[in-house]
């Protein structure tokens, strides 16, 4: 069995970044992700699944099961790819009124199917960092307005 642990500071609330991280058009901000939709059950509902194209550090598709969600602090995910599975467990923490830690816990299990001419722990390391490197980017880049009315309910802006 393989685990990561991912930690990164993302300069906005915690509001602003969990409205981001489940924006409407999921992970579209993400460089390897090229779409994901969500394909049995109502986004973001517990037991819905989502499915990812991906094409980076190996391309296919990702099969993801939303397990446990509970908005602004943690989103859990089973997945599966190439004879992977993948536990997910996503913390949301506010470090302070305009800072946010997310801790991200992985633990994947299988054989990669495929002769892919390399190791896939480092593929997911790679992957998984990425993601996370994407969404601090998108995050202290702008506010969404759909993350900018999750900081300021009631502002209509």
């Amino acid at each position: 069995m393989g685990l990561l642990d991912v930690r990164v500071t993302i300069q906005r609330p915690l509001a602003a970044v969990f409205a981001v991280y489940r924006q409407p058009d999921t992970w579209s901000w993400c460089s390897y992700i090229h779409n994901a939709r969500w394909e049995r059950g109502n986004p973001w509902e517990e037991e819905s699944r989502l499915l990812m194209e991906i094409d980076s550090p190996v391309a296919g598709v990702v099969d993801q099961v939303l397990t446990r969600f509970e908005p602004p602090s943690r989103v859990d995910f089973i997945s599966h790819f190439g004879g992977i599975t993948l536990l997910t467990r996503v913390n949301f923490r506010a470090a302070s009124d305009a800072e946010t830690e997310i801790h991200g816990h992985f633990e994947f299990v299988g054989t990669f199917s495929r002769i892919a001419g390399f190791a896939i722990e480092p593929a997911i390391e790679k992957s998984v960092r990425q993601f996370f490197a994407d969404l601090k980017q998108e995050c202290e880049r702008s506010i969404p307005q759909a993350a900018t009315r999750a900081a300021n309910p009631g502002t209509g802006s």
